[in-house]
């Protein structure tokens, strides 16, 4: 969360991150400041500075915000996360139709997990996420853990530490976390049941794709009454599978 201290970049990306959540509709300025913690002439001078390049752009409504037409193009410029989706699109489809559950692709941005694409199965289940666009922490949910897991020690030292906060409010602390990263690298996958929502349970495990330069996850979620002995070794299986005939 930004603050009066926080730099212009900080506010900044605070900011997109903040009108991405909220869709068409925007934000009012008082809105954005209050989720910021900032003061409101910081947050206005750094939304007429997003929107002098098309980032941001005011609404109908006045007062309101939302994200501009340039981040549109950014987002569909080449890029690694472009080239995951585009690789993967296959292996979400095929695991989704294998299982019968949604299966999400998941990749880090910064200290965050984001769902970069998914596929809808056959049962409407509440996700971390949300789906595409989604970002929860590091740490928080199967795929994320599967990413953090990745990281070298320190660098994964950092975000644990960081996210500190961000665990406390969903019921968990770094300890939890910790631990359960050390469980993911000794059995090579991750998977809860009931831990985030009581009717859900979820799988996940990692895509090792150096050349793609990035790290990623995917990851299943299914209703908790489904989880039964063996079926997330099943569903890991399935994942490995269809990403290695591909």
């Amino acid at each position: 969360m930004a603050s009066e201290g926080s730099s212009n970049v900080e506010r900044a990306g605070e900011i997109l991150v903040h009108l991405g959540n909220a869709g068409t509709e925007g934000l009012a300025l008082q809105t954005i400041a209050a989720q910021l913690g900032d003061a409101k002439s910081a947050t206005r001078r750094a939304l007429v500075a997003l929107s002098i390049r098309g980032f941001v752009e005011t609404t109908t409504k006045r007062g309101h915000y939302r994200l501009g037409p340039a981040i549109y193009g950014l987002a569909n410029k080449p890029s690694t996360v472009n080239d995951l989706v585009a690789r993967f699109r296959p292996v979400v489809m095929a695991v989704a139709a294998r299982t019968g559950h949604s299966t999400y692709l998941m990749t880090r941005a910064g200290f965050e997990a984001l769902c970069i694409d998914m596929h809808e199965g056959n049962a409407i289940i509440r996700t971390l996420s949300g789906g595409v666009g989604g970002r929860i922490p590091l740490g928080v949910g199967p795929g994320s853990l599967c990413i953090l897991s990745a990281l070298d020690e320190v660098t994964r030292n950092t975000v644990i530490e960081h996210n500190t906060g961000r665990y406390v409010e969903r019921g968990t602390d770094s300890q939890s976390v910790t631990a359960m990263v050390e469980n993911v690298q000794r059995q090579g996958f991750s998977y809860d049941i009931s831990l985030t929502y009581p009717e859900a349970a979820g799988v996940a495990c990692l895509i090792e794709r150096p050349d793609l330069g990035a790290i990623a996850a995917i990851s299943i979620a299914m209703p908790s009454a489904q989880m039964k002995d063996g079926t997330a070794s099943d569903i890991v299986r399935i994942i490995r599978e269809e990403v290695n005939c591909r």
